[in-house]
């Protein structure tokens, strides 16, 4: 029988200096309880405004091609669809004369054609001034 003797092995990992478990501990730690940087890209905000633009598409995006069909060039720049909620459409425009404006032509016949064309969707339709519209 041969004697076994105690070698180390030349591809042993290098020896570190040992932490103390407490500080091991708080380093762990530190990455979760840490004060972290703000994140000033404009990645987020342009994620959130792409999710807000597919949302508004997908909600309103029959009512607006109809809109856009049905209304006049003149009155598309001073008046945008605002929403739609509970059968009455409401209509945003920048200034109390372009209000007199769409008013005129709903009383017209537009909103006639509107209720017309998107029937359970539009029963009325409101005009409200309002801050700069998205068109």
């Amino acid at each position: 029988m041969a004697k076994r003797t105690n070698r180390t092995r030349e591809t042993a990992a290098p020896e570190t200096t040992p932490i103390d478990p407490r500080l091991a501990w708080m380093n762990r730690i530190r990455q979760y309880r840490g004060r972290r940087e703000p994140d000033v890209t404009v990645d987020r905000v342009l994620g959130a405004l792409e999710r807000d633009f597919a949302q508004r598409r997908r909600e309103l995006g029959d009512v607006v091609d109809v809109w856009n069909d049905l209304v006049p060039r003149n009155a598309r720049n001073m008046a945008a669809v605002g929403g739609v909620a509970q059968g009455t459409l409401t209509v945003v425009v920048e200034t109390s004369g372009a209000m007199y404006e769409v008013s005129r032509l709903l009383r017209d016949g537009l909103e006639r054609a509107l209720v017309d064309r998107l029937p359970g969707r539009v029963r009325r339709v409101k005009v409200k001034v309002g801050g700069q519209h998205s068109a």
